[in-house]
């Protein structure tokens, strides 16, 4: 795709309007993008962004090449270093409810231990601790600002999947009669689903969680392994099952229908993540063998992304509009472009503040956040693209 981009400085920002003309009937789209600078480190990168602007992630940090702290970006504030547990080195944001919320995960002093963390502007970070190991780490949080994620257990070898909420702090959810499970996602009721080993044999299975029911098996589709990565508000799973023929494919579940094969747009498929009409997005093989992004609807099965002219793609996010973001190869494989993509009018490279590569890693209604990298790729800022007022 050809696009015309111009750079201009607004109260220390760089803001890059993209105009990404009309491409074999394609209509055209306008983004301005933002890069969020950093907490004084070469790096920084955006995990997810709330319908408000709020923008989190991690960023470098002055002084020290290795260290990473969380933050919080908006518009009126800017950077905002949400500091670790303790005192460790690192740490991370990685989601963020309309009331400003963060969840994340931070090293304690030592640089070993790792715990999950929900930070509030009235109380700052607040370690969610442990189910008796040395870490936890969080996957998901929900509106309510639940969180739900994996943590180890007394033996400092075997992990389980919890939810904490502020009333019950953090719950085992058990297993399928394994030893592991491992929670990918959750919906706003608390519903969580991951993966969970059985007895005897330790395969994995997709599980649902619900305080009415507990951990449930998902079963497969024919094969020993399946794995649910993500739930939408009235109970619909989207992940990935081995068949009988010991293929990867896409599956959605509900209660109705119980697993249903969602099909493939080449060879091995995986859904992760659905939306509120039960759109999923996730990745595929093509028959050449190379990775692309994919897209699922009821009406129209799997739907091959494409590139932006290399050879794969990723797929990262789906907006409840049907907007997917995400990741590409541009022709000859020479730079990793940001994409958005419609059924509508296909992928359009997101043009990048830098230069350089970029990636788009979380959508929120048309606030799309991720990296841009400077032209040699050595420095990279988290960035948020946003439609045009023009």
């Amino acid at each position: 795709m050809t696009s015309r981009a111009i750079g201009v400085t607004v109260a220390g920002l760089l803001v890059l309007a993209t105009a990404a003309k009309s491409v074999a009937g394609r209509p055209a789209a306008l983004f301005v993008a933002i890069d969020l600078g950093s907490l004084g480190g070469n790096f920084s990168e955006a995990s997810a962004v709330n319908t408000k602007g709020l923008v989190v992630g991690r960023s470098g940090i002055a002084g020290d090449a290795a260290a990473y702290h969380a933050f919080s970006w908006s518009q009126a504030r800017g950077m905002t270093d949400l500091g670790t547990l303790g005192g460790g080195s690192q740490s991370w944001a990685t989601a963020v409810t309309d009331d400003g919320a963060v969840a994340g995960y931070s090293y304690l002093p030592g640089g070993v231990v790792y715990h999950a963390f929900v930070w509030t502007r009235a109380n700052g970070a607040v370690d969610l601790g442990t189910l008796g190991g040395f870490g936890s780490s969080p996957v998901a949080m929900n509106a309510k600002g639940a969180v739900a994620g994996y943590s180890y257990l007394a033996d400092n070898q075997t992990c389980h999947a919890f939810l904490w909420t502020d009333r019950h702090g953090m719950i085992d959810l058990g297993t399928l009669g394994g030893r592991f499970s491992q929670a990918y996602a959750m919906n706003d009721d608390g519903v969580v689903v991951g993966a969970s080993t059985v007895a005897p044999d330790d395969m994995s299975h997709a599980f649902m969680w619900t305080r009415e029911t507990g951990m449930v098996d998902l079963g497969t589709l024919g094969g020993y392994a399946s794995w649910a990565h993500a739930v939408s508000d009235d109970r619909v799973v989207v992940g990935s099952s081995q068949t009988l023929t010991g293929e990867n494919h896409a599956f959605s579940w509900s209660r109705r229908s119980g697993m249903t094969d969602m099909g493939t747009a080449g060879l091995d498929s995986w859904a992760e993540k659905i939306n509120a009409s039960h759109e999923a997005i996730g990745q595929g093989y093509t028959p050449a063998g190379t990775r692309h992004g994919v897209a699922w609807t009821r009406k129209s099965g799997p739907i091959d992304l494409g590139t932006l002219g290399g050879d794969s793609s990723y797929a990262s996010a789906v907006s409840d509009r049907g907007m997917v973001v995400g990741g590409s190869w541009t022709r000859g494989n020479a730079t990793w472009r940001a994409f958005a993509w419609l059924a509508s009018s296909g992928m359009m490279a997101l043009e990048a503040p830098g230069g350089g590569s970029s990636q788009a890693t979380a959508i929120n209604g048309n606030l799309i956040v991720g990296y841009s990298c400077g032209a040699d790729n050595s420095m990279c800022h988290a960035a948020l693209w946003r439609p045009s007022s023009r």
